[in-house]
């Protein structure tokens, strides 16, 4: 081979990219995150419905059926219906949006971001909503004269499930990170 040749061998390869993406691959990827997100999502959808209509049947009975009953615990009753009626739109609406994405890899990826945001928002709506029930909780145990100890352990318990949720929180928003991050290597 002579010096030219190799030139031009060298300069075509330079000219190449120097990888190539394996579209198959990379929507396998994406159809099992976006799986992933969505049977977390229904999880935790489910697991609020029905936590969130416990505790606000329960609240309510053992409230209206004791001897002292207390109008905070009947708000705190009620803030839990409520919850649980905005998840159950949230979820009517997340499900009717799923039907305007194609099932291209830029659409099942556009739906695994939608859903992966969903999810995010969610769990922040839970983490806030830390907040309204502690208070709730409070008002309730200050009507009812409880001992002030019983305060201070609600509020440290309330602390660690808000420590806690921030840990949830992370993960949600690593995991939409992760697909924002498929998202921009298939629009490179």
């Amino acid at each position: 081979m002579e010096f030219e040749e190799v030139q031009n061998i060298w300069s075509a390869q330079n000219k190449q990219m120097p990888y190539n993406i394996d579209t198959a691959e990379l929507h396998r990827r994406i159809l099992s995150k976006k799986a992933k997100a969505l049977r977390i999502t229904n999880f935790t959808e489910w697991l609020i419905i029905m936590v969130w209509l416990g505790a606000g049947i329960f609240t309510l009975w053992t409230n209206t059926t004791s001897a002292r009953q207390n109008f905070f615990i009947y708000c705190l009753s009620a803030w839990m219906f409520v919850v649980a009626l905005l998840v159950v739109i949230g979820r009517v609406r997340r499900r009717a949006a799923s039907r305007q994405f194609d099932r291209s890899v830029q659409g099942e990826l556009q739906y695994g971001l939608a859903v992966a945001d969903y999810q995010v928002r969610l769990s922040q709506l839970m983490r806030w909503n830390i907040f309204v029930i502690g208070g709730l909780i409070l008002f309730g145990l200050w009507e009812g004269e409880k001992p002030w100890w019983t305060s201070v352990g609600v509020v440290l318990f309330l602390l660690g499930a808000w420590y806690a949720s921030g840990f949830e929180n992370r993960i949600y928003r690593r995991q939409k990170r992760r697909l924002e991050e498929l998202r921009d290597l298939l629009n490179a």
